[in-house]
């Protein structure tokens, strides 16, 4: 019933960016995972990925003054477009049945991985830092899924956890990213045929659950341990992950 996955797909994006206000990153890997149960991801991901450039966009444009200029263009951009650039090509080259597995496989292995270090991590336990090899990793690895759908961001905000200790540097330098990338994105969508009458109407209807997902999300964050609500996040992502894995 094409209403009810419209139904779905509301919910589930109202609460990945609940989710994103208090934890800083997931919104589009939360709801791309849950919702590939209900549509192909090359119709999915052309929805979100313009859909989240109210987000990044309202960040930017108040706090671009927080933004770290430096290690933005000189080493996160020129690593992550790399990446991009391969995960698009997979993206426009790849079937859908083949997008959904490894995406699945992508979502159980870094949330299996990110649940264990969050559950061993100790409170105001800092980690330590990330080598050129590691860094180069991360970085490369987020292009590619976030090419390939759109859902990168949990290998960036690691590697930018090790980097920024002001939360203020950290999510104006993200979002300043991924609304470059995005913009590049979706450019390429429009070019590919990916992005269509259908998912542009779709990607305005909602826009209003962003908007009110980053409302409930600031009130939510000031109530909630950060560290118990990633360890629940990264949780549920295994068992999204499984069901995809195992359907796929």
């Amino acid at each position: 019933m094409p209403e009810l996955k419209f139904i779905i797909l509301v919910i589930v994006v109202l609460i990945a960016n609940v989710v994103e206000a208090v934890t800083g990153f997931g919104s589009t890997i939360i709801a791309v995972t849950i919702c590939a149960n209900f549509y192909p991801i090359d119709f999915l991901v052309p929805v979100l990925v313009p859909a989240n450039l109210l987000m990044s966009g309202y960040i930017v444009g108040r706090h671009w003054r927080h933004i770290s200029a430096r290690v933005l263009f000189v080493t996160i951009l020129p690593i992550v477009s790399v990446g991009v650039a391969g995960g698009l090509y997979l993206f426009n080259s790849m079937g859908t049945d083949k997008l959904k597995l490894v995406f699945g496989i992508f979502v159980l292995a870094f949330s299996s991985f990110q649940l264990v270090r969050h559950v061993r991590m100790k409170e105001g336990e800092e980690p330590a830092p990330l080598g050129r090899a590691q860094t180069g990793l991360w970085l490369f690895g987020g292009g590619i899924m976030q090419g390939m759908y759109a859902s990168g961001g949990p290998m960036v905000v690691y590697y930018a956890s090790r980097v920024f200790k002001d939360k203020g540097t950290f999510r104006a330098t993200l979002s300043c990213l991924w609304l470059i990338i995005n913009i590049c994105m979706s450019i390429s969508y429009y070019f590919t045929g990916k992005m269509t009458p259908a998912t542009l109407r779709m990607s305005g209807l909602v826009l209003p659950c962003i908007l009110l997902g980053i409302v409930i999300g600031e009130m939510v964050h000031k109530r909630i341990p950060e560290r118990m609500f990633r360890i629940v996040v990264y949780a549920l992502l295994i068992v999204a992950g499984a069901a995809l894995v195992l359907g796929g």
